[in-house]
C-alpha cells in the first residue's frame, strides 16, 4: 500500500536533487572569472591563424592600386600627422581612442580591417583588440616608417639603420614556472565584449607607453638589475635557442594566452614582450594589459638588441622604404 508513495516521494526528492545540481551548474558557469573569458577570447583569435601583419607592397598593389575593395584602411596615428600624410583611403581614428563605441562603429565587421599606425607597434595592439572583438585585422608591417621615408610625414624618429647593435645574449631553453596567480578582472559587464572595451578603456586611457625602449630593457633591466621587471620571449623556440635576452623566459606567440601559459607570468610585475620586430610582441603586450598585467613591448623587437642574422631569425626593416603616394 505504501510501496508506490514512497517510490513517489523518492523520485521527486531524485528529481529536485538533479534540478538543484543543473542549477549549480550553470551558476558555477555563469561564474566563469571574467579573466578565464577574456583569456579565452584572446586563444580564440590567436587561433585563426592569419598573419598578424600585411607588407606595405601588398596594400598598394592589391588595395591602392588594385582596389580591393574587400579591405579597409584605418589609421590610428595622431590627426595632425594624419593630415600631412597617409595611405590612400585610409580613415582616421587616434590609437587611445579606438575603444569608443562610436569609433568602432566606423569600423565595418564584414571587411579585412588594416591598422596603420607609426611603426607598426600601435597598429598590431589595435589590431589584436580588434580580433578579440571578432574583427579580420592586421597591422600593416612597419607602419608609415615602412611606407615612406619622408620625415614630414613620418613624424616620429624611425629605426636607426646605421646602428649596430651588439646587446648581451644567452642561448639555451629555459623552463619557466607555472602556478603564479592571475590578476583579478572585476569590470562588471555582462558580456565578453563588453569586458574587453572596459579593460581597452582603462588601458588606453591610462597613459601607459605601449614600448620601452631596448636600451632602457639594457640599461635598468639586464644591467640595472630592477626586479619589478619579468622578461617574455614570444618567439619560436628554435631561435630563442640561438640567442635571446638574459632571465628571459619563452612562450611561443601563439600560445600565450592558455592559461597553463599565463600561469607563468607574474601579476606584481612589469612584463616586457620580445619577439622578432615588436609586432606580435605588441599584439601580445594588449591581450596581457586587457587581462590585468602590465605589460610593454619591446620596441623593434630582436631586430631593436642584435644585428646578428643568425639570432634575428627573420629578415629585419629594409632602410630604404618604397616611397608609396600619400595623401
Amino acid at each position: 500500500m505504501f510501496g508506490r508513495p514512497a517510490r513517489l516521494i523518492g523520485l521527486l526528492i531524485v528529481f529536485a536533487l538533479l534540478v538543484s545540481v543543473a542549477g549549480c551548474g550553470g551558476q558555477q558557469q555563469s561564474e566563469v572569472s571574467e579573466f578565464s573569458q577574456i583569456a579565452q577570447a584572446a586563444d580564440e583569435a590567436l587561433a585563426q591563424g592569419y598573419p598578424p601583419v600585411i607588407p606595405v607592397q601588398d596594400v598598394y598593389n592589391n588595395i591602392v592600386m588594385g582596389g580591393d575593395d574587400s579591405y579597409f584602411l584605418l589609421s590610428i596615428r595622431s590627426p595632425e600627422h594624419y593630415e600631412k600624410g597617409h595611405v590612400p583611403g585610409a580613415v582616421n581614428i587616434p590609437y587611445r581612442e579606438i575603444w569608443k563605441s562610436e569609433n568602432l562603429a566606423k569600423i565595418p565587421k564584414d571587411k579585412k580591417i588594416v591598422v596603420i599606425c607609426y611603426t607598426g607597434h600601435t597598429a598590431s595592439q589595435v589590431a589584436m583588440l580588434l580580433k578579440m572583438l571578432g574583427y579580420e585585422a592586421y597591422a600593416m608591417k612597419f607602419g608609415m616608417m615602412g611606407w615612406t621615408d619622408d620625415p614630414e610625414v613620418l613624424g616620429i624618429k624611425p629605426f636607426n639603420c646605421e646602428e649596430s647593435l651588439n646587446y648581451p645574449l644567452e642561448t639555451g631553453t629555459v623552463e619557466a614556472e607555472g602556478g603564479k596567480e592571475f590578476p583579478t578582472v572585476s569590470t562588471g559587464k555582462d558580456s565578453v565584449d563588453n569586458m574587453i572595451l572596459a579593460q581597452a578603456e582603462a588601458y588606453l586611457t591610462s597613459g601607459r607607453p605601449p614600448v620601452i625602449s631596448a636600451a632602457d630593457v639594457y640599461n635598468n633591466v639586464v644591467m640595472g638589475g630592477d626586479e619589478g621587471y619579468f622578461i617574455l620571449s614570444i618567439r619560436k623556440p628554435e631561435h630563442f635557442e640561438k640567442g635571446h635576452l638574459p632571465g628571459a623566459i619563452n612562450i611561443p606567440f601563439g600560445e600565450i594566452a592558455k592559461e597553463e601559459n599565463l600561469a607563468k607570468l607574474p601579476k606584481d610585475k612589469k612584463i616586457i614582450v620580445i619577439c622578432y620586430t615588436g609586432h606580435t610582441a605588441s599584439q601580445a603586450t594588449m591581450l596581457l594589459n586587457l587581462l590585468g598585467y602590465e605589460a610593454y613591448a619591446m620596441k623593434f623587437g630582436m631586430m631593436g638588441w642584435t644585428s646578428d642574422p643568425d639570432v634575428l631569425g627573420v629578415s629585419p626593416f629594409d632602410c630604404n622604404p618604397p616611397n608609396f603616394p600619400t595623401e
